[in-house]
């Protein structure tokens, strides 16, 4: 045999041999067979010398099929003792495991391993085992270890002085840590430095097969410190994706509940099955009941989550209004749906039933902030170049100025789109669907000076005089409306690089009105019910013209856009509703829109003419700098944005005179580190700023960070008889790898005052997630307090997360703590 390197012949041993070592570098093929008893092992001579080709070893294993392959600087085999010793560097491949050890010892008679020094057990679920010494059955199943540390598949860790393994599922760790962090003796310039966090115990015991852990006599600690004493505790291994138990408490602090916790467990129904039961106990309010259930199923999946109380103290929230106050039971209900058809169709639902609108607010159920539960049921197909969607809409207003009855119900929602495979005289046609029918019980109306605002919130009407200075978003009745617009455009390049691109378009409306509140609406509209047709046809050029030269300083782009509409004026404004084109703001991303209303329920009209001018810089390094200077030119007809409906839509757009305001963009993208994004209206006349926004995102190394101004001018037909001015910033600094800190704040310039602020620490690794913050903000409730509010979340991994809400109301004379 050689003396050097590794081979992978069967050993052979003389017949006359009873004790012999076979030294130099060797590898041995030890064939273990459950067919052969662990005493039964005997030479079997091949050929006239008598050398043994093979030895067949006898096991426990559970698998007949299973062999064992070693590999060893050298091999001993103890035919007085029946034993074969692999000493240097041996490794043991068998049945998916690897056992590697400076040696090893395999006793026939008793069927067990010995392993000494350094050894290595890499198991076939992924987990790796150190220890200073192991004592093993020759299956693995039952064992004793010394000194040893367990790195799970999952990046977690036991350790303990010694471990007892039984039937091949259960692991007894005596005087033994557990922790969620990956370690090991030979890694790090401090290997014996505890983890962040870890449990320590009396007796740990993993029990593969339940796949629970539980603990004797444990302690938390952090940095290896006690700082909790955990008398009873258990958990799922870290395998376990689902698994029935208690989970983490969420503990609560708030003027309005008192002190309390919620305390869910999960129910493991299925697989694909689970419910979630968790007891919300306060010392104000008593118990709340929240559950969940949730199903998965082929095609899809859905949920249903209720929650209830009896308020045991209601004089704690206000009064309505602005609370609820007035009620003992307090509730709300959420189910959500998706289901697939097939490849190009879905449906489902979102459904939220609520006693009252402040009910998720006061007890933070199922996400903070909301400001609507917006209640859903839909239908949707979707394919290359098409795209269908229907659906209903139930809206329910959750501050203290929502009316429900001003709320509109909306079923049917459907819109169409279809973008035409082939092309239609050399260009693209696409066809725009739509049809909208809503129901609202009362009229919406909202006063645009203070001398004509209602003084009492439980009026029908926030106007006092409703035909005087009052808009009307919300036309109380019912309402129906089918449209269809028909588009084609082509682009045409000539051999100058000027790009040309004509486009013709045509649409048409089918509307059925009916009003209902027959005084208030004939201030804004005819009150009498009415079925009406209107279109639109039109058409129009487009024309750029990029100009590109370079030099070193990188590549200039200027380019004219110069874009006319051929259109008659707009029929019928204001004889129908406008449910969906209130939002109106004119700046560079409109200038060359078609129709510059943001929905169906108006249709731009007269010739226009939009005229631009960009330039973009790309210089070598990356840079790209874009500007945009631009106007628009009313041409002839009727000039939609200078005739308001009964939403005010229009006025002070800035597009209601002959000659538009100015448009501008400045954006600079200097790297992926920094963007600077600017957008300006200004007056056609002085250049004054109507409205402006910039904003500046920075990230490099350890800061990330953004900021944004802006300032929108007065808008008295609108309601807005103020300059509204503010800044919003944003940042996070990483102090370290783990430590960052974030703040926020949103700075009224007008008032002089912060709306919001926040500010949060948190601590971020491999196994542990802190993070604190703290934050001020109005509240909705309409008391024009600011609210304090802080919360605080801990999660170690594998083990679960805990979380503590509170709020300081600032009107309210108790403490939260």
């Amino acid at each position: 045999m050689s003396a050097h390197g590794r081979s992978r012949r069967p050993f052979a041993l003389s017949a006359q041999s009873r004790h012999r070592a076979l030294t130099g570098v060797a590898m041995a093929c030890l064939l273990l067979s459950a067919t052969v008893a662990s005493t039964g092992a005997h030479a079997q001579a091949a050929g006239e010398n008598g050398a043994l080709t093979g030895q067949l070893i006898g096991n426990q294993s559970s698998d007949p099929n299973a062999r064992m392959l070693v590999e060893a600087s050298q091999v001993l085999y103890d035919y007085d003792n029946d034993t074969v010793s692999a000493v240097g560097e041996a490794i043991i491949y068998y049945n998916g495991s690897v056992l590697q050890a400076d040696r090893v010892v395999y006793d026939q008679k008793k069927g067990r391993l010995r392993a000494e020094g350094n050894v290595r057990l890499l198991e076939r679920d992924g987990n790796v085992i150190h220890a200073q010494a192991l004592d093993m059955s020759d299956d693995f199943a039952d064992g004793f270890l010394q000194s040893l540390q367990v790195q799970t598949a999952e990046r977690t860790t036991f350790a303990a002085s010694s471990a007892t393994r039984k039937d091949g599922r259960v692991t007894v760790f005596d005087n033994g840590t557990y922790t969620a962090y990956t370690f090991c003796a030979e890694c790090g310039d401090k290997p014996n430095k505890p983890p962040l966090w870890r449990v320590r115990a009396a007796r740990i015991i993993h029990d593969q097969q339940e796949k629970m852990v539980y603990y004797d006599d444990a302690r938390l600690e952090f940095f290896g410190v006690p700082v909790a004493y955990l008398p009873f505790l258990q958990h799922p291994d870290p395998t376990v994706k689902r698994k029935s138990g208690l989970l983490v408490p969420t503990y609560i602090a708030s003027t309005e509940l008192g002190f309390g916790a919620r305390i869910p467990y999960f129910w493991n129904i299925a697989p694909n099955m689970d419910v979630t039961i968790a007891p919300v106990v306060t010392s104000r309010q008593g118990v709340l009941l929240d559950a969940e259930f949730r199903h998965r199923m082929v095609n899809g999946a859905y949920t249903v989550r209720a929650a209830g109380t009896f308020q045991a103290d209601k004089s704690a929230f206000p009064q309505p209004p602005y609370g609820a106050g007035d009620q003992e039971a307090r509730g709300a209900l959420q189910t959500r749906g998706e289901f697939a058809i097939n490849k190009h169709w879905d449906w489902g639902w979102n459904v939220n039933l609520l006693s009252d609108k402040w009910v998720l607010d006061d007890y933070n159920l199922w996400g903070a902030a909301w400001t609507e539960a917006v209640s859903t049921a839909y239908l949707t197909g979707l394919e290359d170049r098409s795209f269908f969607d229907l659906r209903g809409y139930y809206f329910l207003g959750l501050s203290s100025d929502d009316r429900q009855k001003e709320l509109p119900a909306v079923f049917p929602l459907a819109d169409y789109n279809k973008v035409f495979d082939q092309p239609v005289f050399g260009g693209e046609l696409s066809f725009n669907g739509n049809l909208t029918s809503l129901r609202r019980i009362e009229s919406d109306f909202e006063p645009t000076t203070l001398a004509n605002t209602s003084p009492s919130l439980t009026s029908n009407f926030d106007c006092v005089n409703v035909a005087k200075d009052c808009l009307a978003p919300g036309i109380a009745g019912n309402y129906t409306r089918l449209s269809g617009d028909l588009q084609w455009r082509r682009q045409l390049i000539d051999p100058l690089g000027q790009v040309w691109t004509p486009f013709v378009f045509a649409r048409g409306d089918l509307i059925w009105r009916d009003p209902s509140d027959t005084v208030a609406n004939s201030a804004f509209m005819s009150t009498d019910s009415e079925f009406f047709m209107r279109g639109m046809a039109g058409g129009g050029l487009e024309y750029r013209y990029p100009l590109i030269a370079a030099n070193a300083l990188g590549t200039h782009t200027i380019e004219p856009i110069v874009q006319a509409i051929l259109r008659p004026g707009e029929q019928r404004i204001g004889d129908a509703p406008n449910e969906d084109a209130q939002s109106l703001f004119f700046d560079d991303t409109t200038l060359f829109a078609w129709d510059k209303f943001s929905g169906w329920d108006r249709i731009e009209g007269g010739g226009r003419a939009n005229v631009g001018l960009q330039y973009t810089w790309q210089m070598p390094a990356g840079t790209t700098v874009n500007v945009l200077f631009g106007q628009s030119y009313h041409l002839f007809g009727l000039n939609s944005f200078a005739v308001p409906d009964a939403a005010g839509t229009g006025l002070d757009s800035g597009l209601e005179n002959e000659r538009s305001d100015y448009v501008a963009r400045f954006y600079v993208q200097a790297n992926p580190n920094f963007a600077l994004a600017s957008r300006f209206r200004l007056d056609e006349g002085n250049f004054s700023a109507r409205a402006m926004e910039i904003e500046g995102q920075y990230s490099r190394g350890r800061i990330s960070s953004s900021l944004m101004y802006a300032r929108y001018d007065e808008r008295p037909r609108l309601g807005f008889t103020d300059v509204r001015e503010g800044i919003l910033g944003n940042g996070k600094l990483n102090v370290t790898d783990n430590w960052y800190v974030t703040t926020g704040a949103l700075y009224d310039i007008e008032r002089k005052e912060f709306n919001r602020t926040q500010f949060g620490l948190g601590y971020l690794d491999e196994g542990f997630d802190f993070q604190v913050t703290y934050a001020t903000d109005y509240s909705r409730d309409g008391n024009k307090d600011r609210v304090q509010s802080v919360f605080l979340r801990l999660s170690l991994r594998t083990l679960g997360d805990a979380a503590l809400s509170t709020s300081i109301d600032a009107g309210s004379s108790g403490s939260s703590f």
